[in-house]
């Protein structure tokens, strides 16, 4: 029991750096998109720099964090008690075939752009200018996949040591070099939004050699060797192979999206990205954080077979991520309208993108448990090297969102965010079906209990604010907009802890307890 209020402990402290670091970043990252928002506004060019942009991205989230970070922390973790030499030998070799297979990746990239673009956005070929742009981009910005990718590894090596502050802030830096670009450099380029995709370039680079110091500080090598006898790396590839057959499911989602939505009006494309922007921010401050916190400790559970620690574990993150998932989604559902007129609404950035992006951010939040839900039971799976079930639950999935953004096309973005919150809960429908019927019971009851309070109290929370001091007219200002947005937020949370005390969510008193003591 000691022991596992000791990992417990652990775990959060793990979270709260995470979450700073990602705090931190969303902050930065909130910055770029609005220079982003100012210079570019939802015009045809942010949609070439959106659509050039995630492509790369898409292949990032494959050899990436996305499957090599959580493939790689439960076998590095596993040779905690090998002799040094074999240890670090085994590491290099992790990094010497990631460093060859991103490599050849990244080439074919720049060299089929083209094609890419014209797969991921059919609906530009038949403007050319806005097609050639587009390739450019893509050309430009292909290379960081190769930077990213060995970040993911190095994360996967340094979380495995316990270390989460470098990878976690890395972020910053790009996002500090695209305004550095766009802001100051764009002078010396054709146009901004190339300004822009150098910026992107050069924070990978700076993304990678951060993590230096940090893995030379903590004995871990970075240098890489070609060995592809190794043990080690065969074990990562009988992960990552699986897992990037699931991740690929979840960029062909992408992929339809962005196909759809280059059908559509001009501005769809930058209307779902502004929204995915604003739901990344719980997601990423909270539940990446727990997700990534929780791995090291499930993978060392699952090496001592100690089954019930890790149900113990995933109900515990599951119930105090949702406290903070849930409220985040009621306050984007009723004031994300004002949420991206303080953020965003400002030059090329109208009154109609705004209209759109909170279209699409209604259908988006919608999602935002079953998104959070899927992000922290897919560490079982991988804990337990399983990770042929997140393929099967993510094929459905992709069907669910194919026919859904065919038959919500009518809808516009909000029909195309919305297929997404759906495949999302197919998703977490079938992954929690799976664990429970092929590995481990693993009994949702006492988060359920504690969930349903939290999304009670969330739901008042939202409502009283929105109905109250909403309705009186503060004007429509820039500096008018934050007041009702801050009053708004500061009514919500107290009325939600309120709340939370006298429905008697223990968990709320639990993890502040914690928070205190690290």
């Amino acid at each position: 029991m000691k022991s596992r209020k000791i990992k417990q402990k652990s775990i959060l402290r793990a979270f709260t750096v995470l979450s700073t670091m990602t705090l931190i970043s969303r902050i930065t990252g909130y910055l770029r998109d609005a220079v982003i928002a100012a210079f570019l506004g939802a015009s045809t060019y942010s949609d070439a720099f959106f659509v050039a942009f995630r492509i790369p991205n898409m292949f990032r989230r494959l050899f990436g964090e996305g499957a090599l970070t959580p493939s790689i922390v439960p076998v590095v973790s596993g040779l905690t008690n090998k002799p040094e030499e074999e240890k670090n030998r085994e590491i290099k070799s992790i990094i010497g075939t990631a460093v060859l297979v991103v490599g050849i990746v990244t080439l074919l990239g720049v060299i089929f752009a083209p094609y890419f673009v014209k797969a991921l956005a059919y609906g530009f070929t038949k403007n050319e200018n806005l097609f050639s742009i587009t390739v450019n981009l893509t050309r430009i910005m292909f290379p960081y996949l190769f930077f990213i990718s060995l970040v993911a590894v190095y994360m996967g090596i340094l979380n495995a040591s316990h270390h989460f502050f470098a990878p976690a802030f890395s972020p910053v830096l790009l996002n500090l070099s695209m305004i550095i670009f766009l802001l100051f450099l764009k002078p010396f380029f054709y146009m901004p939004v190339y300004a822009l995709a150098s910026g992107v370039l050069i924070g990978g680079l700076l993304q990678l050699i951060i993590q230096i110091p940090f893995l030379k500080n903590n004995s871990l090598p970075f240098v890489p060797i070609f060995n592809y006898k190794s043990q080690s790396v065969k074990e990562v590839f009988h992960m990552v192979i699986p897992s990037i057959f699931g991740l690929a499911i979840t960029q062909i989602n992408i992929l339809v999206d962005t196909l759809v939505a280059s059908l559509l009006k001009s501005g769809t494309v930058s209307y779902l990205y502004y929204a995915d922007r604003l739901l990344e921010l719980p997601i990423g401050i909270f539940t990446v954080s727990f997700a990534s916190a929780i791995l090291p400790s499930l993978s060392s559970k699952t090496q001592n077979n100690d089954i019930e620690g890790v149900r113990n574990d995933f109900n515990k993150t599951l119930i105090n991520c949702m406290l903070f998932i849930i409220p985040s989604m009621f306050f984007l559902l009723f004031f994300g309208d004002t949420i991206i007129s303080v953020l965003f609404k400002r030059k090329a950035f109208d009154i109609i993108a705004q209209e759109g992006s909170y279209r699409a951010l209604i259908g988006y939040s919608l999602g935002l448990p079953f998104f959070s839900f899927n992000r922290l039971i897919t560490p079982i799976f991988y804990a337990y090297k399983k990770t042929k079930e997140p393929v099967k639950a993510g094929f459905f999935a992709m069907f669910v969102n194919i026919i859904m953004d065919i038959l919500l096309m009518p809808l516009g973005e909000f029909g195309l965010a919305f297929a997404t919150t759906l495949s999302g809960a197919a998703n977490s429908f079938l992954l929690f079906s799976f664990f429970t019927k092929k590995h481990y019971t693993l009994s949702l009851k006492p988060a359920l209990k504690s969930c349903s309070k939290i999304f009670i109290a969330s739901i008042i929370s939202a409502i009283v604010p929105k109905y109250t001091i909403s309705t009186f007219d503060f004007g429509n200002s820039f500096i008018s907009k934050i007041i009702v947005l801050s009053l708004c937020g500061i009514v919500f949370i107290v009325m939600f802890l309120i709340l939370l005390k006298i429905m008697k969510v223990k968990e709320l008193e639990s993890i502040w307890k914690r928070l205190k003591r690290i």
